[in-house]
């Protein structure tokens, strides 16, 4: 008989420490974990909790994801490892407030608006306990000893019509005071009878882990509240009788404020911002004039650390308003992104600029009305600035006019009219330009269309400076040595654009162009950087940790010889959007077909990208 001393002892994943275990489990599928709940005891004790860990149902409601009682039963057993709760159902979030209080959760997410009332299966008993709850503490306890009993019972036979209501919702934030996230809208915001539930709602907001809050406001109703200048007395007075009122929150560094396209908005839901002293980033969509006008003065009042901003949807906010808000950081905007804003003008800008010395992103998704070169300024006062965007891709109108520079004026300023150093700034921290590079003397560019020329040609440019200022680009875009992303091209144009111009995204490149050259000569940068060894390419041979080029709608020269170039002295170069193009506004496009054919056949020997860091070494 075998000695019981030399047998194996085999470990159980019981046995393996924590740490292997939280490498081990997201591997394993979401959809897996009931079969391995089935497998025994032990893995039961594993993966039972992270089976129950989110509570993510959408759309979907009481019935159609907890409709049976052995479903009810599970989801009234598990409460305790739900940590992360999305719902849009009244009757889950009246379920999980009273019937089967969850107290332990990370993250809330509760959308109403659309959803005013929702069915839950009830029995006789749980019917005369609805009718007799009230809202003292007493009561309600019995309620729901009674309302759980009732709900796991075999005889339910009915059901019972929850409307949306804040007291639920209150209940729950009651319960669970480490929440870290919580996203709430506007169908949360009132009692059943319709009265105004903002105020109490705000006063049970966890305060101390509570790292992020979202809020959506569509469609509110507005008392319109007027509100006094910033930075007075009476404001001061309301902070600090705001504060004496409602504790501040402790952890909370970024808030998400969602409007209406109305003056619709009651700005007393927003005082909650006196009580966010340690809020870094606030993102902001489709607000209207009266929450503009209060944001001004309770973010510069009530977040003194406030650093970033994301604002999107931009409405027609009249000028102040948007300057207003550009003054709102105390310490100096370092992520700024702003929507396309039709009344942006000078004013703006220069408030914009005083930001300049601690930007280190800057999204501007419409250069309308930005001064002269105003560009070029930020390019040469910005010294932190990591990122530079513009219009995202296939969100371009028709008149949308990106952040650009003008090539040939700012050259002459810096060489010739003696303005002053016009270099830029942007160093090896930069990653991500997207900027129109325009007005480069070409001589060598035929503006075509259909075979023919169009009506205007460029002037005022001397061809003899074709060389000399691409030159002087290449040594700008030179020293941006951690370049990852170069956006010299143009977006591409949103579907409802396009389909008011009658085209669309199947037709071939050349043809689409055409089309909308027919009305918009401007879709086309043909006085752009070439990237042509001929203009000075190699002056870019330092740009190692290039990733992806985009030269879309330009009038760029990248043949054989560039392909190759980069090859060798941008490893990491992924592609080239843009590309492929046949030269027809080329006054040598006769030669285009052949080109495009040459440049066609290297990619397709170079599959896998187009710098050398994609293949291996070749062996000695």
């Amino acid at each position: 008989m075998e000695d019981s001393s030399t047998m194996p002892i085999w470990a159980s994943m019981l046995d393996l420490p924590q740490e292997i275990l939280d490498i081990i489990t997201p591997l394993i599928s979401h959809n897996d974990y009931p079969s391995c709940i089935l497998v025994n005891h032990y893995w039961s004790t594993i993966f039972t909790p992270l089976l129950w860990k989110v509570v993510r149902v959408g759309d979907r409601t009481m019935q159609e994801c907890f409709g049976t009682r052995e479903t009810r039963n599970a989801l009234a057993r598990n409460c305790q490892h739900i940590r992360v709760v999305e719902t849009t159902d009244p009757a889950i979030v009246y379920f999980l407030a009273y019937l089967s209080p969850i107290t332990k959760l990370d993250s809330l997410t509760i959308r109403l608006k659309d959803h005013p009332t929702s069915s839950i299966l009830f029995s006789t008993a749980m019917t005369v306990t609805a009718a007799t709850t009230t809202t003292t503490t007493t009561t309600t306890t019995t309620t729901t000893t009674t309302a759980v009993a009732a709900m796991t019972n075999d005889n339910s036979k009915g059901t019972l019509d929850i409307p949306r209501c804040a007291s639920t919702v209150i209940r729950i934030l009651q319960n669970n005071r480490d929440l870290r996230y919580l996203s709430l809208d506007v169908g949360c915001f009132r009692y059943e009878d319709g009265g105004e539930a903002m105020t109490n709602l705000v006063s049970v907001f966890p305060t101390a882990k509570l790292e992020k809050l979202e809020l959506s406001f569509l469609n509110s109703v507005s008392y319109d509240r007027e509100l006094g200048d910033e930075g007075n007395a009476d404001t001061e007075k309301l902070i600090e009788y705001y504060l004496a009122k409602h504790e501040p929150f402790h952890a909370l560094k970024e808030v998400v404020i969602t409007g209406g396209s109305q003056n619709d908005m009651d700005i007393n839901r927003l005082m909650f911002l006196f009580r966010c002293h340690n809020v870094e980033t606030v993102r902001l969509h489709r607000l209207d004039s009266n929450a503009m006008k209060a944001l001004r003065v309770f973010l510069r009042a009530g977040c003194p650390k406030l650093v970033n901003l994301e604002w999107r949807k931009g409405l027609h906010d009249p000028e102040e308003f948007i300057v207003g808000l550009l003054k709102a950081s105390r310490q100096g905007w370092r992520e700024l992104r702003l929507p396309d804003m039709p009344e942006f003008d000078t004013d703006s800008w220069e408030a914009l600029m005083e930001h300049v010395e601690t930007l280190e992103v800057l999204r501007i998704e419409s250069a309308e009305r930005l001064p002269p070169n105003g560009m070029v300024d930020l390019l040469c006062s910005a010294k932190r600035l990591r990122r530079l965007e513009g219009i995202a891709d296939r969100q371009r109108k028709r008149f949308t006019v990106e952040p650009n520079v003008n090539a040939c004026e700012s050259f002459l300023e810096h060489y010739i009219d003696h303005m002053g150093d016009r270099s830029w700034v942007l160093g090896p921290s930069m990653e991500h330009l997207q900027l129109q590079i325009q007005c480069v003397p070409r001589p060598d560019v035929l503006y075509r269309q259909s075979g023919g020329e169009l009506m205007f040609r460029q002037t005022g440019l001397d061809p003899a400076l074709r060389v000399p200022v691409q030159h002087w680009i290449y040594n700008q875009l030179g020293r941006m040595t951690g370049l990852q992303e170069l956006i010299v091209g143009l977006m591409d144009l949103s579907e409802k654009t396009m389909a008011s111009r009658g085209v669309d995204r199947s037709m071939d490149s050349v043809a689409l162009e055409e089309a909308l050259l027919g009305n918009d000569p401007h879709v086309f940068n043909y006085l752009s950087l070439e990237f042509s060894l001929e203009s000075g390419l190699s002056l870019l041979s330092g740009l190692k940790e290039m990733r992806m080029l985009d030269v879309r709608s330009t009038a760029h020269y990248i043949g054989v010889a560039e392909l190759e170039w980069m090859h060798v002295n941008w490893p990491m170069l992924e592609t080239i959007r843009g590309l492929g193009t046949d030269w027809r506004w080329s006054v040598k496009y006769a030669e285009g077909p052949a080109r495009k054919a040459a440049v066609e056949a290297w990619m397709a020997a170079h599959p896998l990208g187009i710098g050398s860091s994609f293949y291996p070494k070749p062996s000695n």
